[in-house]
């Protein structure tokens, strides 16, 4: 039996249709499914494990960033395969794994692709599988939840990113990276990255591999409020690597430390003093469309 695991509120409502359809599907190929619905933010991972706890071998994925992070929680070295059906705002992971955009479309490919390995992250030892860091980005994140009710995933990012100048200001933080020396950062942005991409098409970290065993760290030096903007482009298209102000580093382990400071993680915003964030190498098992 396959368990779908459904964000109901993600993608403005649509994701029970998604589900729906998507048992359909299943159905017609002879596969047993059953639903499974969370029931407030952070709810994925105990609807995931209620999924293997009722005996599904594998579970399929209805919702944003947030909801598949939640979920790999609990499919951490299992080798339960998880299946990603794209039905959140931005859809930045299902994009870097190279997944058709429509769910639907997104399914059948995944039913008829091949299984495989990559590596999941943690920060102070909850999982996610895209992207997690600090700086402008979280301002821009609690603004774009506010605008996505209004505009879609791409364009509710790119005007809160015009309405969080007013607030910005430099993170000042310490970094570590697998032990090394601690480095003093004042930063725009610190991301690391498991997959490549944030806020519905920005490519922040775009070297990132989601099977190399290791994080790639995204720090981009603290700049002017005015130059933001003029970044946005070269954001997009993963060129501002190449920029005096950016640099990337790559780690297993990576220690995050600024008082009071807030972390994003696959959406998923928390206060903390410290992050410990560590790569778990060929942790989750998806099926990757055949090519």
């Amino acid at each position: 039996m396959l368990g779908i695991v459904v964000n109901p509120v993600s993608g403005k409502g649509k994701s029970g249709e998604i589900a729906a359809r998507a048992q359909g599907t299943l159905a017609a190929r002879g596969i047993e499914s059953r639903v499974y619905e969370t029931q407030c933010p952070g709810d994925g991972e105990r609807a995931a494990r209620a999924a293997l706890m009722d005996g599904c071998t594998a579970i399929a994925c209805v919702g944003g960033d947030g909801t598949l992070g939640e979920a790999a929680g609990a499919l951490m070295n299992t080798g339960v395969p998880l299946y990603i059906l794209p039905g959140g705002t931005g859809n930045d992971f299902a994009r870097a794994f190279g997944l058709p955009k429509d769910p639907d479309e997104a399914l059948a490919a995944q039913l008829d692709g091949v299984p495989t390995r990559i590596d999941c992250g943690t920060v102070n030892g909850r999982a996610f599988l895209n992207v997690a860091g600090s700086g402008f980005d979280v301002e821009v994140l609690r603004k774009t939840e506010e605008l996505k009710k209004i505009y879609p995933g791409p364009k509710a990012y790119r005007k809160a990113v015009a309405q969080s100048l007013v607030k910005y200001r430099s993170l000042e933080a310490e970094l570590i990276c697998d032990g090394g020396e601690t480095m003093r950062t004042r930063s725009t942005i610190v991301e690391i990255a498991n997959g490549q991409y944030i806020g519905g098409g920005m490519r922040v970290a775009p070297f990132a591999k989601m099977d190399d065993g290791v994080f790639d760290v995204v720090v981009v030096s603290r700049v002017p409020r005015g130059i933001i903007p003029l970044l946005l482009p070269l954001f997009i298209l993963g060129v501002h690597v190449h920029l005096p102000v950016a640099k990337v580093l790559r780690a297993k382990r990576v220690t995050l430390r600024a008082p009071g400071m807030t972390i994003e993680a696959d959406g998923r915003l928390e206060r903390m003093d410290e992050a410990a964030f560590e790569v778990n190498p060929g942790a989750l098992v998806l099926m990757r469309p055949k090519k």
